[in-house]
């Protein structure tokens, strides 16, 4: 599906980048010289957890006019982390917003009651003068306290501010977050401290933190005065991530001809310094691949029927997969082999968003599921090619140790809660929206539970991977994002993950469509580097997979002397012609915390 997947990075990077020449605009959270966005407006303030967690029982948000000159938001909507204009919900109670301005919209069919109530607990009863409260009201939209976004549309669909937001705090005082920076198109993730930017610790049962209806900001708009009011180009600084941890050079792996489309990848481990299995999947048509190390290069399994792959149906025998991700549980692919997708290809124009689970060990040439979890209803509607694609196991083990927290229940997450989802959670990324959710699935039937929802840090999410030895969790964007990578680990504040590393792509690998990407086993460390692998949908230059390598230890502490690859992997890929730095190299420390 090249072309149709050049169609979805320019269609991505129109909505959330906008500004030619700064590429990457929503794949870090930036730094903005003054709170002025591009369209004069920008998402200032978010209470997520005003539904549950407040005397007046609603989520609000606060939009603040940057421009010199008032705007009309006549016609205009908002929706959550869906993005979409056709199922966004209409503003009401506010039709325009002066210069410096901040209004508040509440989720509210009642917007008197709910507004007096609002008064009450943040202004003693008494708002200040002026300040404009707006309501919104309708079904497929709600601000998760797990992570989500806010999207404001203008008239004709077109997206004029927007942020994403990480988890809410899960006991008082409840903190908003603090957009005074005036990020848009980015995530969000400072929280409101009482005496910072207006906010204030209000006693409203329970306590809460925030400014509504006020930014403050060091820096003021700039306009021009000769003739109509224009409101300057802003200035926007994108915060650097910092350099890929591991070797720079990025080798082929691969010289087999996939065609295209490959997707996700995961590598099953040998035990030894032996490479393993590396699978793969293919999006179209959807198959399912075993690759082996001959020597020289990653390349199908020649037996028992794998030389081509294997193409992937659903239960019924049915359909081609559009096979996205893949992954395997705590007992490896003899456990089964899970794969997410987005859609049928037979029926290309249909969300199916899915995780499908195959048997590897079954005869023939194709592969008919024994399983499927149709997520479609329960997650936000993407566009069909924008769903599903990338997916990851996450042990129990890991979960209650990190005290990760159960946005379903309200709680610390207990396995036990989850009867027969197995031994951990299925993680899965949806590219349209950079989320990821983490869902128990009954392996004795279709059931299944979403325990909770966080932002990538990403525009889209390309592929996920827990690397179970450093128990850290990639997630990966395409050349959307130029190729960047975020750690994330469970945070002991809030129990949700959270970003905790954002590296660039290695220097030696040119901005390509690397929709899949896989971390070695521990066993194949040398001189504390073990083998990374990307899998590029475009297959540019006709290589499908490129090698390079990540630390084995959390800290890497200078100067180190490393080889580009473990010892055993680097002489056949010597044997490719591809690497062509054989030097050992010195590398600046990169620090992830454990």
């Amino acid at each position: 599906m090249v072309e149709a997947r050049r169609s979805r990075v320019l269609a991505r990077a129109g909505r959330l980048i906008g500004a030619a020449g700064i590429t990457a605009a929503a794949v870090v959270v930036p730094a903005v010289d003054s709170a002025q966005a591009a369209g004069g407006l920008i998402i200032s303030e978010v209470a997520p957890w005003g539904s549950g967690n407040s005397s007046y029982g609603v989520d609000w948000f606060e939009v603040t006019n940057t421009s010199g000159a008032s705007i009309s938001i006549a016609g205009w909507k908002v929706d959550d982390s869906s993005n979409a204009f056709g199922s966004a919900i209409a503003l009401a109670g506010v039709s325009s917003i002066g210069a410096g301005e901040s209004v508040i919209f509440m989720e509210t069919g009642t917007p008197a009651a709910t507004i007096a109530l609002f008064n009450t607990a943040w202004f003693g009863g008494s708002a200040p003068s002026g300040l404009q409260l707006g309501s919104y009201s309708g079904s497929g939209i709600g601000l998760s306290t797990g992570g989500d976004a806010v999207v404001l549309f203008d008239g004709s669909g077109t997206v004029r501010a927007s942020v994403t937001f990480g988890a809410s705090p899960a006991a008082a005082p409840f903190a908003t977050f603090d957009n005074a920076a005036g990020i848009d198109a980015g995530a969000i993730s400072t929280l409101s401290v009482a005496g910072v930017n207006g906010a204030t610790l209000v006693a409203s049962s329970p306590t809460a933190i925030g400014s509504p209806g006020t930014i403050v900001n060091s820096s003021t708009p700039t306009t021009t005065t000769t003739g109509p009011t224009t409101t300057a180009a802003p200035t926007t600084t994108v915060a650097p991530a910092a350099p890929w941890p591991g070797s720079q050079t990025v080798s082929n792996a691969s010289s087999y001809a996939f065609g295209g489309n490959m997707s996700g990848l995961v590598e099953e481990g040998s035990g030894s310094a032996i490479p393993g299995v590396l699978w793969g999947v293919r999006n179209g048509p959807g198959a399912l691949f075993r690759l082996v190390w001959n020597g020289t290069a990653w390349a199908p399994d020649t037996a028992n029927g794998w030389s081509a792959g294997k193409l992937l149906r659903y239960p019924a025998g049915t359909g081609d997969t559009d096979a996205e991700g893949v992954t395997f549980d705590a007992s490896g692919p003899a456990g089964g082999i899970y794969v997410a997708t987005e859609r049928n290809n037979l029926a290309n124009t249909v969300s199916r968003n899915a995780i499908l689970r195959f048997d590897p060990t079954a005869a023939g040439t194709t592969l008919t599921a024994n399983a499927e979890w149709n997520l479609t209803a329960d997650l936000p509607a993407t566009g069909a090619n924008l769903g599903l694609e990338a997916i990851t196991f996450v042990p129990d083990s890991y979960l209650v140790a990190k005290g990760f927290r159960d946005d379903h229940l309200a709680k610390t997450y207990a396995p036990g809660d989850y009867p027969n989802h197995g031994t951990g959670l299925f993680l899965v990324g949806v590219e349209a929206t950079g989320m990821v959710h983490a869902y128990a699935l009954d392996q004795a039937g279709t059931a299944f539970t979403r325990v909770a929802s966080f932002p990538s840090s990403f525009p889209g999410v390309m592929d996920l991977q827990f690397d179970r030895d450093l128990q850290q969790l990639w997630a990966v964007c395409d050349n959307t994002c130029n190729g960047r990578h975020a750690v994330l680990q469970v945070s002991p504040s809030t129990g949700a993950f959270a970003v905790v590393a954002t590296f660039e792509r290695p220097t030696g690998m040119p901005n390509y469509n690397n929709e899949g990407f896989a971390i070695a086993a521990a066993s194949q460390c040398v001189n504390d580097r073990k083998p990374a692998y990307w899998a590029d949908d475009t297959e540019d230059l006709g290589v499908a997979i490129r090698a390079g390598d990540v630390p084995c230890t959390s800290t890497v502490t200078p100067p180190v002397d490393v080889p580009e690859y473990p010892a055993v992997v680097l002489p056949a890929l010597l044997a490719l012609g591809g690497l062509v730095v054989m030097a050992r190299r010195r590398r600046p420390a990169t620090a992830i915390a454990s």
